[in-house]
């Protein structure tokens, strides 16, 4: 009977941690998601005031961008391989002109701690081979 109760009490405790992981995003608006974004890098990477609102506006930037991609995703699922083709590449300078931004707005060493954070994000994803060719 004890080891039951333990058993139960450990899927118990399971279930609410995946519940708790992903709760509350979908309700924040986009510059709630942009000002937690840009607060939580400043925390990472120590920044001041005036980087913390240029990367608050960079991801308010990029949200928006991310919203329109999914919208134009939605509207067209069946889209022919050479417009997927264009569709990445497009992707792929979306990304590399944020990351110039973003070179901009941060100091070298503080770029360069971002870049850690992300390659760290990506080993954490199911499939890091597929996200680092973008």
């Amino acid at each position: 009977m004890k080891k039951l109760i333990t058993v139960m009490f450990f899927l118990l405790s399971i279930t609410v941690l995946a519940q708790e992981r992903g709760a509350g995003r979908s309700e924040m608006s986009d510059d709630e998601m942009a000002a937690r974004g840009a607060r939580n890098l400043a925390m990472q990477l120590d920044l001041n005031e005036k980087q913390e609102e240029e990367l608050k506006a960079w991801f308010a930037e990029r949200i928006e961008y991310q919203k329109a991609q999914m919208a134009q995703k939605d509207k067209s699922r069946k889209k022919m391989k050479k417009e997927r083709q264009e569709m990445r590449r497009d992707r792929m300078e979306m990304n590399e002109e944020q990351k110039a931004d973003l070179r901009e707005i941060l100091t070298e060493e503080q770029y360069t701690k971002w870049e850690s954070l992300q390659e760290k994000r990506r080993k954490g994803r199911k499939n890091p081979e597929r996200m680092k060719q973008n």
